[in-house]
Parts: structure tokens; C-alpha cells; sequence
């Protein structure tokens, strides 16, 4: 699974990036799509502040087709299916497998009309041994930004207000990072962006084919202190050294 990832990247830089047009905005900060949708030149860099340790439950941003634009908008990590009697569910529905995505029946509705892109600049896996969990850090090559093919639900809440939530799609880990851990969330191709949210039947072979070929990813080991959710500094993603002596 991915339960963790970074998004330190300027959200103007984000929107530039992923072609967005407009955004959801309160006060200047970005909102759920149950609030007003603006031009995104109404976006600033203090929209959302950087996030070293990215956590499930936490409000982030996503990119989605909506009412025939590109907007980004805040979702809670972790989808609530509407007919969910209690939202705490979504802490278990971070992730949502590939494989299996069209036949959950917390998933099927959302691949197939309510699909996202999740920006990040990077992610966190654990590598499990019988003696300990090493935290690993994964990014492009290139520092670019990367994309996380995510799906997303409405929830009514008791208020009549709308709880938005998505999850990410994932698959099984590439040859080259398998060794840290065995699965790893599917990196949508600049190509597909578009596609991926426009509306209509997921393309989702097309997306798994490509997904390999989305960036180049590199990887080392960090320290530990990643373990904690309320640890986030720029140190976390620092390539963890071990002293001899």
C-alpha cells in the first residue's frame, strides 16, 4: 500500500503542471468542491502549504474534469462510498488495488465516473524485515512533479454538508523497486492525463501500460522519524546515513 507521500511543490507550479484552469478556493486557501470554483489565476502560493509527510485522513490536493474544466480541489485521503453510515471507513480505503477496482463494491462507481489526479513530488513505502521497517522514500529521477491516478466519492454528512474523499490506485511494484516493497501507486503518463479524468469509461488498461514508463524512479532509505504524522520537515525525505564505529 501507499500511505504516505510528499507534496512540496508551489501550487502554482502544480497547476501550471497539470494543465488546470480553475480551482476551489476559500479565503485563498484550497477547498472541497462544495465552495466556489475561481480561475486558478486567483491561485497564490500559500493556497496549501508543503506536506513532507502526507498522512490518510489529511485534506489534499486533486485534479479532476469538473462541469468541463480542469479544476483542483481539497479531498480527505481516504474514500467514503456514499453509502457508507459512518465516514471513518475512509482511514481503511486509502488505497484502492488496480486488479480488483472494478469489482469492489466501494470502487466500481468511482473508476468508471469519478476519477482524479493525486500531484506529488514523492512517495514512502516500508521495506518489512523479521528484525525491523526501514522507511524508503521514491521520486523522479528528474525531481519532476508525478501524478497518482486516485478515484473520488460524495458523502452526505448529518449537517446536509458534502464530505469529498478519493483514493489512490495501486499495483504491483516495478522489477527495480520490488525489493523494498510489492506494490507501489500507479503514476499516471503525462499522455493520459487528460484522459484518465475525462469523463466516460476508465482507460484504465491504457493507464497500467504506460504506467511503467511514466518516469524513471529513484529511491533510498530515510530515517525513521517519517513514522510519525506529526513529524514534517524537508529532513524526512534526506537520505538516511548509518555511522560505524
Amino acid at each position: 500500500m501507499c500511505g504516505r507521500y510528499t507534496l512540496k511543490t508551489d501550487p502554482k507550479v502544480i497547476a501550471a503542471d497539470f494543465n488546470v484552469s480553475n480551482a476551489a478556493l476559500v479565503d485563498g486557501k484550497l477547498a472541497s468542491l462544495s465552495n466556489a470554483v475561481v480561475p486558478v489565476t486567483e491561485l497564490t502560493s500559500s493556497a496549501f502549504l508543503p506536506n513532507y509527510n502526507t498522512a490518510p485522513t489529511h485534506q489534499i490536493p486533486a485534479v479532476l474534469n469538473f462541469e468541463s474544466s480542469i479544476v483542483m480541489a481539497a479531498f480527505t485521503w481516504g474514500l467514503v462510498p456514499t453509502w457508507a453510515k459512518d465516514p471513518s471507513i475512509g482511514s481503511k480505503m486509502i488505497n484502492a488495488r488496480s486488479e480488483t477496482v472494478r469489482e469492489k463494491p466501494s470502487f466500481r462507481r468511482a473508476i468508471e465516473k469519478r476519477r482524479c489526479i493525486i500531484p506529488a513530488d514523492g512517495w514512502y513505502e516500508w521495506h518489512r524485515t523479521t528484525a525491523k521497517k526501514t522507511p524508503h522514500y521514491f521520486s523522479a529521477d528528474d525531481e519532476t512533479l508525478i501524478g497518482f491516478a486516485g478515484i473520488f466519492e460524495t458523502w452526505k454528512q448529518e449537517n446536509g454538508e458534502t464530505l469529498w474523499s478519493c483514493a489512490m490506485l495501486t499495483q504491483d511494484a516495478r522489477p527495480e523497486l520490488a525489493h523494498v516493497h510489492d506494490r507501489m501507486p500507479v503514476l499516471v503518463h503525462r499522455d493520459l492525463r487528460e484522459s484518465w479524468i475525462a469523463p466516460g469509461p476508465a482507460p484504465l488498461e491504457a493507464l497500467l501500460e504506460m504506467a511503467g514508463r511514466a518516469c524513471v524512479i529513484q529511491e533510498w532509505e530515510v530515517g525513521t522519524a517519517v513514522g510519525n504524522v506529526r513529524n514534517n520537515s524537508m529532513d524526512l525525505i534526506e537520505p538516511h546515513v548509518t555511522l560505524f564505529g
